[in-house]
């Protein structure tokens, strides 16, 4: 199997958790299958696993990658794209697969976006919701709270410059 009762892992929807069974069990009337139990911060997660041994879950990063992670936020931000859905899409694609350096450039350039103009009611919701995936996984890496990682990356995000724009104006 892929992942060892203990592990840290990330689930797309749920965030971060811990294995904390491999089980089998029918649900919905389907056919007995193996599954992870995974306790997250919210609901325990059942996730499947599938004939292959592949699940949607993911290990956390590595704490070697924090220092990559750590150059993405305080770089320069990418300006976002005007218009409302190629932005989107260019959003879902560059945050496909939610590895945590994708997280980190989508905070930091959302983050640089909401600077320069108020984000709308989708874009603040996945800024929110990204940065705390974030935190959450930053946290589960390096080893401390929550609150020290959102405080490291708080930190980091403040040193950037601000994003630019295409109308020459900063």
């Amino acid at each position: 199997m892929q992942f060892q009762i203990g592990d840290q892992v990330v689930h797309p929807v749920y965030g971060v958790g811990t294995v904390k069974t491999l089980t089998k069990q029918r649900f919905a009337g389907e056919k007995v299958r193996q599954y992870y139990e995974v306790a997250t911060g919210g609901p325990t997660v059942w996730v499947p696993i599938n004939e292959q041994g592949s699940t949607v879950l993911r290990g956390i990063a590595l704490k070697k990658s924090l220092g990559a992670c750590r150059q993405l936020l305080s770089s320069v931000p990418v300006p976002l794209v005007k218009d409302r859905k190629a932005r989107q899409l260019e959003i879902a694609t560059r945050l496909q697969g939610g590895l945590l350096p994708a997280l980190c450039e989508m905070v930091r350039d959302l983050r640089a976006q909401s600077q320069r103009k108020p984000l709308g009611i989708t874009e603040d919701d996945l800024l929110r919701k990204t940065f705390k995936a974030l935190c959450d996984e930053w946290a589960a890496s390096d080893g401390v709270t929550a609150q020290t990682a959102l405080h490291e990356i708080e930190t980091l995000l403040q040193g950037i410059h601000r994003v630019p724009t295409t109308e020459g104006s900063v």
